[in-house]
């Protein structure tokens, strides 16, 4: 047995000295940067290299310590870890896990700060890599680091039921944590997003449409409160909530996420599409609750278990909803495709045509190309790139998107059933790439390789794009039956409900708000099952069972699997045809015209009541232009029409905009809506004439385009749908970063609700407190128990003097009402509904961060009563000389998160808020 090598003190701080600068080279965009000090809010945060971490690229995947051992793992097949070596906190001596065959990585050394390995495949093969040993902690017993808030224990507790010496369990938690953190978020903007359709006017009011709704109350309650037991205060309250779900169904703006009351005489089926509203915005507002306040003392109530214990009317709604969409995808699937089909069954030989059936409905339904691990559309358009340039010509434009899929499904099959041992070699090479360009390298020598075996396929693809091919296809009889595919078709009995519950959110999300909430939970519950398997392994075999409201995640596999099926069947639904007035009223409203324009004269512009060929083309160019835009869709949903219009007329922030979009994007937008365009002007120049020309946009400009126009007319018609596309565009990048920076303080209270629960078990002084009354309360008692009697478990203000002085500062400089009020517009997207009344005060607009931070202080300091506080008084003074933000309100604010000194730095200063890229237009 090697013996521990013992350091001296002076052999032991070089060498910890050593393992930092090791750890610097590998950290990543998203690690937080030391600051010197709080208020050096000047210091500008690296600008660090999109790159991966070298350790990751050579496979290792995580180092987990247990009591005295430690177990380094490496990168399976897809996210799976293999567990490679166990080593022995005490010697350091080592023992391999995995086989010679599954073995990435060889551990070469072990010590008491670093340890060393190299990779068996791909990134700098047998070249040794360090990393720091996690298990050296200076002046520390345990071998396990205890975390800087001081809550690991009471995590372990509340989600395991007691506590453990390792780091295992703590990780599994903040993949949970993480669940409930992009939870918060997208709930939140959906709950702002129906109070917006609404019109709710008071935004920071517990009394809003949604604030009351939960899934406490069945809809016979919701719609009858007075037969019911409850108290004569809640019957008030669901009264007032039934008045404005009525008064949502009335506006017909519901029909922007695809909503839509069915159009009968019979009131049962009418009276059913209401209850299944209701009860979808019910679990909209029970979820919203368990993620903004600390539920954890009402079982049933916990986010992962409630659905599973209310009225079993909410179960059949979401049953309801499942299978409609699994109905619409599988009646005729074989009909509705049969072009494509008879395509690919005259031209894979090597097949059965049973067989195509099967995997194109596993292409088309379930995606499961998606699933591969790389990018079949990437590896297409390289091989078109490089080799198939006559694939791009203008005579295959009309079928491109036929061409392109049958192409890709051929991809698809050749990985998924032919060569899946080239798929998983493609895999373990992107993984082991460092930077995007060795990606992209990676890609097109896969491609180089793929156009040899695909060359003719193509060639043969593109020799059937034919119209009367197609027609002829169209029309012919297919001999195959539809229960071929009942093995593979799906319905809601396979789904969990919090996997179908997941499923109703979508519909009040677009498109890449659908991809972005999926892949991230589907990325976590991956990770906790794999957590979970370690953690049951032989090898290891740790306690891993789950207290009561997370039992949930003892299915993470199955719902890994589920969650891949609904982001494959969800999508931003079309908008309801009942809705096409209420749009039509918004449409025009956006581009200029009175929003109290009456529906009598909507209908007289756009001819909606008129009959007759070729009289529609305005309202054919509106819908196509306007109201099929995601763009315009997001910008009702969060937005208002005619407040939109008044922003755009601020060239400051129209010419910020635009300068956030690449230059050669400007170049296209210039040339596409400039009637003469002077393409050798300055950038300024142009982006100042598109600005311009957003500013003056009316109505009037479009009312006289012919949908069926030719020559000048038809340069006319498309240099309208450039002129609306970038303003469209414009607006959509304002409100989608403000959105953003607001999310980012969503997650805060999240967190701060959280934690406020979790230390109140540990801190008695906080026992008898309520966070509503006074959100500064949790940061300044951790600050006063450091001060008083050094008893903080909060290792962030405990071990840092000076840091805490400065949060103790900002703490004085609020009041319990201006962070509540704070917490209330953070809450409710303030800054987003009220930008147009302040964005026009501001001297200079430079950052989405600025915009917000002003918009949100004016609303703070706003007048209520002709009162206010000193404090406050000063900070509107101060805001109304300067007309820009002032950063000792924004540090004062963000008080209640000075606990967690890395969030209110990055929450708190510009420059570190700052360091990722916004969303652009690309």
């Amino acid at each position: 047995m090697a013996k521990k090598n013992k350091m001296k003190p002076r052999e032991l701080r070089e060498a910890q000295k050593k393992a930092r600068q090791l750890k610097a080279v590998e950290i990543n965009n998203n690690a937080v940067p030391e600051i010197a000090a709080m208020p050096a809010a000047e210091v500008i945060a690296p600008v660090a290299e999109k790159k991966k971490s070298s350790v990751k690229a050579a496979g290792m995947k995580s180092i987990l310590v247990s009591e005295n051992k430690m177990y380094i793992t490496s990168f399976g097949k897809g996210n799976s870890a293999v567990l490679e070596y166990e080593v022995d906190n005490n010697d350091y001596n080592k023992t391999q896990l995995s086989s010679k065959d599954n073995s990435n990585i060889e551990l070469c050394d072990v010590d008491e700060v670093n340890i060393t390995f190299s990779s068996k495949h791909g990134f700098e093969s047998g070249v040794k890599i360090n990393t720091s040993n996690p298990t050296h902690r200076s002046g520390e017993s345990s071998s396990v680091r205890g975390d800087m808030l001081g809550l690991k224990s009471e995590l372990e507790k509340r989600f395991f039921g007691k506590t453990f010496d390792d780091n295992i369990h703590i990780q599994l938690i903040y993949n949970i944590l993480d669940i409930e953190k992009i939870l918060a978020v997208y709930v939140t903007n959906i709950v702002y997003a129906l109070n917006n359709m609404l019109g709710v006017k008071d935004s920071e009011s517990y009394d809003d449409f949604m604030g009351y709704l939960s899934a406490k109350n069945t809809y016979d309650v919701f719609t009858d409160p007075d037969e019911s037991d409850l108290s004569k205060n809640i019957k008030g309250n669901i009264k007032k909530s039934l008045s404005k779900f009525n008064a949502l169904l009335k506006t017909k703006r519901l029909g922007y996420f695809g909503l839509e009351e069915p159009k009968t005489k019979d009131t049962r089926a009418s009276e059913a599409y209401k209850k299944r509203v209701y009860h979808m915005l019910a679990i909209v507002g029970q979820i919203r609750q368990c993620v903004f306040h600390d539920k954890s003392g009402a079982k049933r109530f916990d986010l992962y278990s409630f659905i599973n214990n209310i009225d079993p009317e909410y179960r059949e709604t979401l049953d309801y909803l499942v299978d409609e969409r699994f109905d619409s995808i599988n009646k005729g699937f074989i009909q509705g495709n049969k072009v494509n089909i008879s395509l690919l069954i005259d031209m894979m030989k090597g097949y059965e045509a049973d067989d195509i059936i099967r995997l194109y409905y596993d292409f088309i339904v379930l995606k499961s190309q998606k699933n591969l691990g790389f990018s079949i559309k990437k590896l297409r358009e390289k091989m078109l790139d490089e080799y198939g340039f006559r694939f791009k010509d203008k005579q295959y434009d009309s079928v491109r998107s036929k061409m392109y899929k049958l192409m890709d499904f051929l991809l698809f099959c050749n990985y998924y059933r032919n060569d899946i041992a080239a798929g998983e070699s493609l895999v373990r090479k992107l993984r082991f790439s460092m930077t995007d360009d060795e990606k992209e390298g990676i890609y097109a020598d896969e491609a180089a390789k793929l156009w040899g075996k695909f060359r003719n396929d193509f060639e043969n693809i593109a020799d059937h794009m034919n119209g009367d091919v197609i027609k002829e296809l169209g029309k012919a009889d297919m001999d195959f039956d539809e229960k071929i595919l009942d093995s593979e078709k799906k319905n809601a009995s396979d789904l969990l409900y919090f996997s179908k519950m997941i499923y109703m959110l979508t519909y009040f999300l677009d498109g890449k708000e659908i991809n972005d909430l999926l892949t991230t939970l589907i990325s976590k519950f991956d990770n906790i099952k794999e957590f979970l398997k370690i953690m049951k392994s032989s090898a290891v075999d740790v306690e891993c069972e789950l207290t009561a409201g997370y039992k949930l995640f003892n299915d993470s596999q199955r719902i890994t699997n589920e969650l891949f099926i609904v982001k494959n069947i969800a999508s931003m639904r079309k908008p309801a045809a009942s809705a096409k007035l209420t749009m039509f009223r918004d449409a025009l409203t956006i581009l200029g015209i009175d929003d109290k324009i009456t529906d009598d004269r909507i209908s007289e512009i756009l001819k909606l009541k008129e009959k007759g060929k070729g009289i529609h083309g305005l309202r054919n160019f509106i819908t196509n232009n306007v109201i099929e835009s995601s763009r315009f869709v997001y910008l009702i949903k969060y937005a208002n029409a005619q407040k939109i219009r008044e922003v755009a007329k601020n060239e400051k922030v129209v010419m910020f905009v635009l300068g956030g979009i690449p230059d050669t994007q400007i170049e296209r937008y210039y040339k596409s809506c400039v009637e003469f365009p002077d393409m050798n002007s300055s950038l300024k120049v142009k982006r100042s004439e598109l600005a311009r020309m957003i500013k003056n946009i009316r109505f009037d400009d479009f009312k006289n385009v012919k949908q069926q126009a030719k020559g000048r007319e038809n340069v006319a018609k498309e240099r309208a749908k450039a002129v609306i596309g970038l303003y469209l565009t414009v607006m959509y990048l304002l409100v989608k970063n403000l959105v953003n920076v607001n999310a980012r303080y969503v997650i805060a209270i999240h967190c701060l609700e959280r934690d406020f629960g979790l230390y109140k078990e540990i801190i008695p002084e906080l026992a008898s407190k309520n966070l509503k009354n006074d959100y500064r309360i949790l940061s300044q008692t951790l600050c006063e128990l450091c001060d008083d009697r050094d008893e903080s478990p909060n290792l962030f203000l405990k071990k840092n003097r000076r840091l805490r002085k400065c949060v103790e500062v900002d703490i004085n400089n609020a009041d319990s009402s201006m962070t509540r009020k704070y917490r209330n517009c953070i809450a409710h997207l303030t800054v987003v509904r009220e930008l147009k009344e302040y964005i026009g005060d501001i001297r200079t607009v430079d950052s989405y961060f600025s915009i917000y931070h002003y918009v949100m202080q004016r609303c703070i300091t706003k007048r209520e009563d002709d009162t206010k506080q000193e404090e406050k008084i000063k900070y509107e003074d101060d805001l109304l000389k300067n007309h820009g933000y002032t950063k000792d309100f924004v540090k004062a604010l963000n008080s209640p998160f000075g606990y967690n000194i890395p969030r209110f730095k990055n929450l708190s200063i510009e420059q570190l808020f700052d360091r990722n890229e916004y969303l652009t237009e690309k």
